[in-house]
């Protein structure tokens, strides 16, 4: 069957795929108006993003799990039905709290959607037609991307912010329908108890993320030297370590030791993981450029960011085709690296059609980072441990990436007293700029002094190192 077929059959998938993109991208631009509209700083709106992520990042480990037990076609419609369920709360919210609330669980609805859809489409299909699904999925999720600015921007200014959530019902509703028609997969080889799954692992990891982001969080608004900064801190490593002692000693640990020995695998989650904190904080910087220092209002802003949601969107199919010809550690580093550079210019240009030429190359090199590590991960781990890889991937790729927010929100805010300035935007492009330049470098080091070993997964795959 080709890949054009495959990817046909799986287009429910990818529909759900899209709600999560959508729904990321839109809320952006939309924040100024929400931060007027709910009588704050748009700087304290960053916990919508980073709840958002780090709830995803959180549960994305024992969601992969619970679709291996109870089927991955099963627990992606929950995850549906969540998301929508969820997004209608949030646009009815008009407090703070409860819709930081509401967008956290709305991530743990987007935790069991992700992994599952990855693991349903690598258990039913061929190593070689793989990378090409998979690229294109993450491309027609990348229309939401594409979408979002736009929908984010004239929403926000016209019909209200709330429809940025709302938005998301009548694409799920779709998304459940279809995805009935998806064959059903699950790990038959584990025990089939909801008991089973590393309850205790997965609340530590939750809570140590959570108690590390709020500490970092309260450096904006108290300082380093503060005690509940560095209480909040201790403790969230603390968490992270107890988490580490429980996978230790747990009878079905949420991540398996013998993925940590994948060598491929862990080089695709570390530097992946940069370039998707690299794309978190070129979208957030983006915001504060466009609107609060340029002076856009959210309807043009949404417009011209379109040149830079176009190039996340293509990421995916180009990310793709490029791991069906080439190792995805070999692609995975050049994008970093040039994501880099497209954040170095990001950071300099003054000229407007250059700076949007500069958000189009961070889109599609920083994208790349994100969804080559997911092609990638398809390639270097057997089918059946699908679910599980991408949601371990997930944690540190996603988790990591609210903190990327949380840390530059505070830079940006400690620099210009608690508003965006340009100063402060160009202090954070640059450092992300140089952590990913280094990162893409040595990948590419280690792969050509052949330190990234061939796993037995990767042998009968495309674009995998001989």
């Amino acid at each position: 069957m080709s890949a054009l077929r495959s990817s046909l059959r799986f287009f429910p998938v990818g529909i759900a795929l899209l709600c999560v993109q959508l729904d990321f991208f839109s809320l952006g631009l939309a924040m100024p108006t929400i931060a007027k509209g709910l009588g704050y700083q748009v700087t304290d709106l960053q916990w919508l993003v980073s709840a958002y992520l780090l709830a995803i990042g959180a549960f994305t480990i024992p969601a992969g799990r619970i679709g291996d037990l109870v089927g991955r076609r099963r627990t992606l419609i929950v995850g549906l039905a969540l998301f929508a369920v969820t997004s209608l709360i949030c646009g009815l919210s008009t407090e703070l709290v409860p819709l930081v609330i509401s967008r956290a669980v709305q991530g743990i609805g987007a935790a069991l959607i992700i992994p599952n859809a990855f693991a349903l489409i690598s258990n039913d299909t061929t190593p070689r037609e793989r990378p090409e699904v998979v690229g294109a999925m993450i491309g027609l999720s990348g229309v939401g991307t594409a979408l979002g600015p736009v929908v984010g921007g004239v929403f926000a200014s016209t019909v209200g912010w709330q429809w940025v959530f709302w938005i998301n019902v009548p694409l799920a509703v779709v998304a459940i329908l279809g995805s009935l028609r998806v064959h059903e997969s699950r790990n038959d080889a584990i025990d089939r108890s909801l008991a089973s799954i590393d309850w205790w692992g997965a609340i530590t990891v939750m809570l140590g993320l959570t108690l590390l982001s709020l500490g970092i969080d309260n450096i904006g608004p108290y300082g380093w030297r503060s005690v509940l900064t560095w209480g909040l801190m201790i403790a969230g490593i603390a968490g992270l370590v107890v988490f580490a002692l429980v996978e230790r000693r747990a009878a079905n640990p949420l991540v398996h030791p013998r993925l940590l020995r994948n060598r491929p695998y862990v080089a695709l989650i570390a530097v992946g993981t940069i370039g998707n904190m690299g794309v978190n904080i070129f979208i957030l910087m983006a915001t504060f450029d466009l609107q609060v220092i340029r002076g856009f209002p959210a309807q043009q802003a949404g417009l011209l960011f379109v040149s830079g949601s176009v190039g996340v969107a293509l990421s995916g199919p180009v990310g793709g085709w490029l791991c069906a010809r080439f190792p995805a550690t070999r692609v995975l580093a050049f994008a970093t690296i040039v994501g880099a550079g497209g954040l170095t210019l990001i950071s300099t240009a003054s000229i407007l059609p250059v700076y949007l030429a500069a958000l189009a190359l961070a889109g599609l090199a920083c994208g790349m980072a994100y969804s080559v590590t997911q092609i990638g991960v398809q390639s270097v781990v057997p089918p059946q441990q699908s679910g599980e890889a991408t949601s371990f991937m997930l944690m540190p790729l996603i988790a990591l990436g609210g903190l990327a927010v949380v840390i530059t929100s505070g830079i940006v805010e400690q620099i210009g007293g608690g508003t965006p300035t340009a100063g402060g935007v160009s202090v954070v492009l640059l450092g992300s700029a140089a952590v990913m330049a280094v990162a893409g470098a040595a990948l590419l080091l280690g792969e050509r002094l052949g330190l990234l070993h061939e796993t037995d997964a990767t042998a009968s795959a495309p674009g995998t190192p001989a």
